[in-house]
């Protein structure tokens, strides 16, 4: 199935923290590294759906997470957290562009930001329920199609990376972290925590 998706929000935001980013202590409290991305905004800006779907949850009180909402797609789900204000109820049917809300600060937020996250059927990464890097999907039609074989290279590791960016950068699809993770299960000991330098096969 292909899965095409826009960015919940108009305009340019910079990325406060990408997705699988996380220190000892989120780890601790979360349970697995961070599963979305968070953009920097203020308070009040627009928040869009990325694609069609039914609202499958809306929470109104503001805990951990904030005022949030879940939207579930025909592939999956999208997870909007952290804002000030609710366009949308619970059960309602959105299409993608559609104002579903304002972001803001709520829960957990050291300053006004929306984390995004999303799930997709069968491409999650292990040890994140399910969550998957959004980043690529954004504005791309993501297929199941295999990439072509190409002769082996090496990628060396630098900060901030996760084994579904660096399949995005060589296979162009990033569920295909898989075949890294297999060819370097001697270097890797956890698909979700990589680190600066470590130098990996490309077949």
């Amino acid at each position: 199935m292909e899965v095409k998706i826009i960015k919940p929000f108009k305009g340019e935001f910079p990325i406060s923290q990408k997705f699988g980013e996380a220190g000892e202590w989120y780890v601790k409290i979360v349970g697995y590294p961070h599963n979305g991305m968070d953009f920097a905004m203020p308070t009040g800006t627009p928040v869009l759906a990325c694609d069609d779907g039914v609202l499958s949850y809306a929470d109104n009180v503001p805990d951990s997470d904030g005022l949030g909402i879940n939207i579930s797609h025909e592939w999956g789900l999208s997870q909007y957290w952290h804002l000030s204000k609710l366009a949308v109820k619970y059960q309602e049917k959105v299409v993608k562009g559609q104002k579903i809300a304002e972001s803001g600060a709520t829960g957990w937020a050291t300053g006004p930001h929306l984390h995004f996250g999303i799930k997709v059927n069968g491409q999650g990464l292990p040890n994140m329920r399910g969550w998957c890097d959004p980043s690529p999907f954004f504005d791309k039609v993501i297929t199941t199609e295999p990439p072509a074989e190409n002769n082996p290279r090496s990628h060396t590791v630098t900060r901030g990376e996760t084994l579904w960016g660096i399949a995005v950068k060589y296979y162009g699809k990033g569920y295909l972290w898989s075949r890294i993770y297999e060819a370097n299960k001697k270097i890797i000991k956890n698909p979700n925590l990589i680190y600066s330098g470590q130098k990996f096969l490309i077949s």
